[in-house]
């Protein structure tokens, strides 16, 4: 039975493809003498395979925009993948110091030391030295007032003595006991008798070696003299070592009897 169908579509095909070459060129159909009845239509054939894709169409022009749509939800994304390490950055500032560390444990004692003994020598001189000048800075002190006279420096200390220990006393400063050798040296000696609220004081200048003539400690003669009038007079052959009153003048004086002492050095200003 299909295959009765698919002979009788196949002639139908036919027929319509000779009817539309042969066109009005064609004979028309001739009629019968006698009317006949319709056939049964037959059976329908099946579809047809389909056509080939037509071409793509122009691209149309664009549309309207579109209204703004709602706002879409808030939600955070995952995070992305780490990208690569970037380059080592300039060192920073140094920050300020932390608090000291707590005290480490006591450590174990050393074993003793040795001297070399082409060392001690040496050592044992320096530290004499050091002990002489601190003796020396000691007596220094000991000194409280202070006058200068061109290159010439007088000091008083604070205790009385006899002429002898008080030159002792400026010697073993690295001074010599003062003597004004112009009018100006003698008056500062005269001030800082003044300055005291003493009297008098000592000058370096004796008679001991010749009665009658003075010198300084070092037995020189003195260049200048101040002497008070009827001075010097070796009062009761007792009078062997100068001094200067507060008003300026000079007098013999008993050695051993306790008075101020001035002392004096010699230095160069740089």
């Amino acid at each position: 039975m299909a295959l009765f169908s698919q002979i009788f579509t196949a002639l139908l095909l036919l027929q319509l493809e000779l009817h539309l070459v042969g066109g009005s060129e064609a004979a028309p159909p001739q009629t019968l003498g006698c009317s006949a009845s319709a056939g049964v239509p037959g059976t329908a054939g099946h579809n047809g395979l389909p056509g080939r894709d037509g071409r793509d169409g122009k691209v149309g022009a664009a549309g309207p925009k579109g209204e703004k749509g709602e706002p879409g939800l808030s939600v955070e994304g995952p995070p992305g993948k780490a990208g690569p390490t970037g380059p080592t950055g300039p060192a920073g500032l140094v920050g300020p110091a932390g608090p000291p560390g707590l005290q480490g444990p006591k450590g174990d004692p050393g074993s003793p030391g040795s001297v070399p003994n082409d060392l001690i020598k040496p050592l044992q001189s320096e530290i004499q030295a050091l002990k002489a000048r601190l003796t020396t800075a000691e007596k220094i002190l000991s000194f409280n007032t202070f006058r200068t006279v061109g290159q010439k420096l007088f000091m008083v200390n604070k205790m009385d003595a006899t002429f002898d220990k008080g030159q002792k006393l400026c010697s073993d400063a690295g001074w010599t006991l003062a003597v004004p050798r112009t009018e100006a040296e003698n008056k500062a000696l005269s001030e800082m008798i003044i300055q005291l609220g003493a009297s008098h004081a000592y000058i370096g200048a004796t008679d001991r070696e010749k009665e009658g003539q003075f010198v300084d400690v070092h037995k020189a003669p003195l260049t200048f003299t101040k002497w008070k009038k009827g001075e010097p007079n070796n009062n009761k052959l007792a009078e062997h070592c100068a001094g200067i009153f507060a008003s300026g003048e000079w007098n013999d004086f008993s050695c051993d009897v306790n008075r101020k002492i001035i002392c004096e050095v010699i230095y160069k200003s740089a």
